[in-house]
């Protein structure tokens, strides 16, 4: 049983042939169904196993019993070939290899769990083959709150809220509040929200999507930082790298760069110059955006770090356009693309800033996915 056991915990990492990585795999795995020699599973401390998975480890609970291992997928083969091998539990250093593939609403993973030789195909038939099939495990967790401060001069934001709020909900499980203070179109203004010095405190995060480059009052711009400053996450998109340019400089220290201009509105190549952070997961190595508006960046923060930087033709430089600062005790994620809705409705885009605001929460694996039960709702 005990060899039953380690070899189950294998199957739990079922996946795509040939396309599937191991992130895809991250999250938490239950069986749909098992079949050991010809016949069906019916040991429900088996049957109610969990398996986590996160990049090439893996925890594995049934019952009183846990293992912990790495594993190995080889997609160079069709099915794909997937190894285990445990470093923690009833069978450490015991291997086992099989084959894995993706069936609808789930994998489907064949073993040999006798030490035989790997299966050729997916069935139970045999002394000591089985065939798992599994489902993830739905975790629910209670919506982020979300709240989207926005408005200003020179860009579309009634039309920009719908992009972001509907856009990020695919892919974050997080419920919105939106700020946009009617007639509020010049470059100066007191968004509504902030006459309450609490302003942020019901929410998890608080995405700055606004425009007001010439509200300059030093008393004003500390209200609004205070809440971040005191640990309130952050999304800053396009414009607001531009705002509130009090004599103290500190909402730039917010931010994470400082920007006060930019040059022609133009398509340009977008390099990812930190593939190995969560946030640039599934990001390509270089995205070229729509026509767009790069901002011109002065100086990167010591508490801030690039993600991405766009050439522009006209500093003949790479200027920063992605990036993660890190401002009194809260995370704050930035990106200066956005100025055309054309561009935010681009699914790479959105899938970026989505995967900001859950870094910036503490709700994005490393692996660059959402952790459990903040998923969005496509």
């Amino acid at each position: 049983m005990k060899r039953l056991v380690f070899l189950l915990v294998a199957s739990l990492f079922a996946g795509r042939t040939l396309a599937i990585s191991l992130p895809d795999l991250s999250g938490t795995w239950l069986f749909s169904s098992l079949e050991a020699n010809g016949s069906a599973v019916t040991d429900d401390n088996l049957l109610s196993a969990e398996m986590e998975i996160r990049g090439g480890n893996y925890t594995f609970h049934a019952g009183d019993n846990t293992a912990k291992g790495t594993v190995k997928l080889d997609t160079s083969h069709n099915p794909a070939w997937f190894d285990l091998n445990e470093t923690e539990g009833q069978n450490v250093g015991n291997t086992v290899s099989g084959i894995v593939e993706i069936v609808p609403g789930g994998w489907r993973y064949s073993a040999n769990i006798s030490g035989g030789t790997r299966p050729d195909a997916f069935a139970s038939e045999g002394d000591g083959n089985i065939l798992a099939v599994y489902k993830k495990k739905v975790v629910l967790a209670k919506p982020l709150r979300g709240l989207l401060i926005t408005g200003g001069c020179c860009h579309d934001y009634p039309g920009q809220v719908a992009i972001l709020t509907k856009g990020i909900s695919k892919r974050v499980n997080i419920v919105w509040d939106v700020v946009m203070d009617p007639g509020a179109d010049g470059t100066q203004h007191r968004v509504s929200v902030y006459e309450s010095r609490d302003w942020a405190a019901k929410y998890d995060v608080v995405v700055h999507n606004e425009c007001y480059s010439d509200e300059k009052d030093t008393e004003w711009l500390e209200r609004i930082v205070k809440p971040h400053r005191d640990g309130v996450p952050a999304v800053l998109i396009h414009c607001a790298a531009h705002c509130y340019r009090a004599p103290t400089n500190e909402w730039f220290k917010f931010v994470g760069v400082t920007s006060h201009g930019h040059g022609a509105h133009f398509d340009y190549a977008m390099t990812n110059v930190a593939p190995r952070h969560p946030i640039m997961a599934g990001f390509p190595a270089t995205w070229h955006t729509p026509k767009e508006e790069l901002y011109n960046i002065t100086s990167v923060e010591p508490t801030a770090t690039p993600l991405a930087t766009g050439w522009s033709p006209e500093t003949k430089k790479g200027e920063v356009n992605v990036w993660v600062n890190t401002y009194g005790k809260s995370r704050v994620f930035g990106t200066t693309v956005g100025h055309y809705n054309g561009t935010m409705k681009e699914p790479i885009y959105l899938d970026l800033v989505a995967r900001g605001l859950l870094w910036a929460t503490g709700k994005l694996t490393d692996e660059g996915t959402p952790a459990p039960g903040y998923e969005g709702k496509p």
